[in-house]
């Protein structure tokens, strides 16, 4: 791989991205870590004549052009517009080893979680998702649900005990493209066990299902830790028949 065609391609893509978080979200309260600046310009290249040098000098300034590689959580105070934190990740969608643009960028996500306070909670979460994602090669896509260890702020007694990801009310087009390829922006939303029962009942729409009950029962996209599960209020029954039958509508019909 070339290490400089790469280099020049995590910068554009960087600030493209930056950019779009300007965009969509203003300008972040904090960032961890707080390294967070566009990547150096790629210094020009030399020729060595010993083989064994250059194959060394090419391993260095790989491992500095990786060195540069770093995944950060960016954190949104609340607004007039947005009565909540808003913690998203920045650099899962890096280039981490193209030259060229391609359909895709890096691992083609970003994260995002909201907390109706400022908490840490969050930005180590988001961290476990990132390790989960950079150990197994893989990505994050709405419709997955994963189930936590325990609660999702470790040491609060809750209900939430898992997470599910759907698509982020802040970034309407879901899909977004840097010059190094697409990724797509999403939201990670806290649920408890018996809320991820049913969504894993309803089937193929049950990500949506578990979005549209939390969004009748107050929540929406914003995860406080310590809430009760919605499964307890009073009024349930009828909003799970209701969302279910909804969603039916889309199930193709069998003759």
């Amino acid at each position: 791989m070339s290490d400089s065609r790469n280099a020049v391609l995590l910068q554009k893509a960087w600030r493209s991205r930056n950019e779009l978080y300007e965009e969509l979200f203003g300008t972040p309260s904090f960032v961890l870590p707080k390294q967070y600046e566009s990547p150096p310009e790629p210094q020009p290249s030399f020729t060595v004549s010993d083989e064994t040098s250059a194959t060394g000098e090419r391993l260095a300034s790989f491992s500095s052009t990786m060195s540069e590689q770093r995944i950060n959580v960016l954190a949104y105070a609340p607004t007039d517009a947005r009565p909540y934190w808003l913690y998203v990740t920045a650099g899962l969608s890096n280039p981490w080893f193209q030259e060229e643009p391609d359909e895709v960028s890096g691992f083609g996500c970003e994260l995002m979680i909201k907390s109706p306070t400022s908490a840490r909670w969050p930005i180590k979460m988001l961290r476990r998702m990132a390790y989960y994602i950079l150990s197994y090669s893989g990505t994050l896509s709405p419709g997955v649900i994963l189930s936590m260890p325990g609660p999702i702020n470790p040491g609060k007694e809750a209900d939430l005990n898992n997470i599910f990801v759907w698509y982020a009310d802040e970034a309407p087009d879901a899909w977004y493209y840097l010059p190094s390829g697409g990724f797509g922006l999403f939201c990670t939303v806290g649920i408890s066990e018996k809320e991820c029962i049913f969504a894993e009942s309803v089937g193929e729409y049950g990500t949506w299902c578990i979005q549209e009950v939390l969004r009748r029962t107050g929540s929406a996209q914003v995860t406080d830790p310590v809430r009760s599960c919605v499964m307890k209020q009073e009024s349930i029954a009828g909003i799970l028949e209701s969302v279910r039958a909804y969603a039916d509508n889309f199930k193709p019909v069998s003759y």
